[in-house]
């Protein structure tokens, strides 16, 4: 049996469930910096400098998100400038230099209509450097005034894919397309934890528009309620695709037309392999429509077609040449209408296995 990732409960205010975080994830935060420390030109101290500048930006956008991080820093016995740095670790990889890898990711979501129970299915592939299958964590937070949070990513960082007790969902997809980002714009991950902080779509769809954002990325947000909508998002603009039939799918290149015809997509050139990866999942998950089951979606990202370079990444698909491997680091298949997160570490190894993760303990 694959081993499953850790779960990590905390709850509180921001500063005490961050040191909770902190003292349950410690030695996965370790191995995180360890590892960008490897991909990153300069040394970690200079990483962890460069970082720093990002806090004042952060504290601005959300003070008390910048709270739990001091507090994860404290119970990892960590500086705050390794977690600042982990949360910017897209931007650092991309501004200072390193080794870059595929951020690959294929997501769906499929509404009730398209399923056999009338739940909401929101699932993802995510494709990053394969040493982060011993770096990821689930987290189950409590906020101190009741909103719950389940989310998975990798250790020390603030929010990757999750749902909250509203119902909401987020899953991202990297992007790429040239462009600079604005004045004080802030990490992706900080944006994807107000997504899961949001008591609505609207809200959550606002985060998003009315964010500085440093990096293009697609964001597929989902309400249990029954709705769904993908934003295709770059530094300056957003363009949104809602689903067809009752299902939303996104690999790694821009899809809607609006962005087709206004953006020069450079992201295909890094991960060739999404150009069929999207159509892929569609396809399958399309022959179950109106009874789609989680089933149908472990199956739909467990394609292999293509492999190295498939839905399914064994290690090295699409790396050009990079010496730290990529791979599909999880599966994370969400039942947001029943408030559960599955997860299956390193899907490739084979036999894949799921884990059961519940927002409600």
């Amino acid at each position: 049996m694959t081993e499953a990732f850790p779960l990590i409960e905390a709850a509180g205010p921001p500063f005490e469930r961050g040191v909770a975080i902190g003292r349950q994830g410690g030695e996965r935060i370790a191995r995180s910096i360890a590892l960008y420390d490897r991909l990153l030109d300069p040394d970690w101290e200079d990483v962890r400098r460069i970082a720093m500048q990002y806090l004042p930006r952060l504290e601005a956008f959300d003070s008390a998100l910048v709270e739990e991080m001091r507090g994860i820093a404290s119970g990892a016995e960590r500086a705050i400038g390794d977690i600042v740095a982990l949360n910017a670790r897209t931007e650092l990889i991309h501004d200072i230099g390193g080794i870059s890898g595929p951020d690959g990711c294929t997501g769906a979501i499929a509404l009730p209509e398209a399923t056999a129970n009338g739940h909401l299915l929101h699932g993802q592939n995510w494709d990053w450097f394969d040493a982060c299958k011993d770096t990821a964590v689930v987290m189950r937070i409590e906020r101190e005034d009741g909103l719950r949070l389940l989310i998975f990513v990798e250790a020390g960082i603030v929010a990757r894919a999750g749902m909250n007790s509203h119902g909401i969902a987020v899953t991202g997809n990297f992007l790429a397309c040239p462009g600079s980002p604005p004045k004080d714009a802030v990490p992706v991950p900080f944006i994807r934890r107000r997504v899961l902080e949001s008591a609505g779509l609207a809200v959550a769809v606002g985060c998003v528009l009315n964010a500085k954002r440093s990096f293009p990325v697609n964001l597929m947000i989902s309400d249990a309620a029954g709705e769904a909508v993908d934003l295709e998002t770059t530094p300056q603009e957003v363009f949104w695709e809602k689903p067809g039939r009752g299902l939303l799918v996104h690999a790694n290149h821009f899809r809607s037309a609006a962005a087709r015809a206004r953006v020069i997509d450079t992201g295909l050139a890094q991960a060739p392999s999404s150009i069929y990866r999207d159509s892929r999942v569609e396809r399958r998950l399309g022959q179950s429509l109106g009874h789609i089951t989680s089933a149908d979606m472990e199956e739909a990202f467990a394609d292999t077609w293509g492999a190295p370079s498939a839905v399914l990444a064994s290690p090295g698909a699409d790396s050009q040449g990079d010496t730290e491997p990529s791979s599909t680091v999880a599966t994370v298949i969400m039942d947001t209408t029943e408030r559960v997160m599955r997860v299956a570490r390193a899907p490739y190894a084979g036999p894949i296995t799921f884990s059961e993760y519940r927002l409600d303990g």
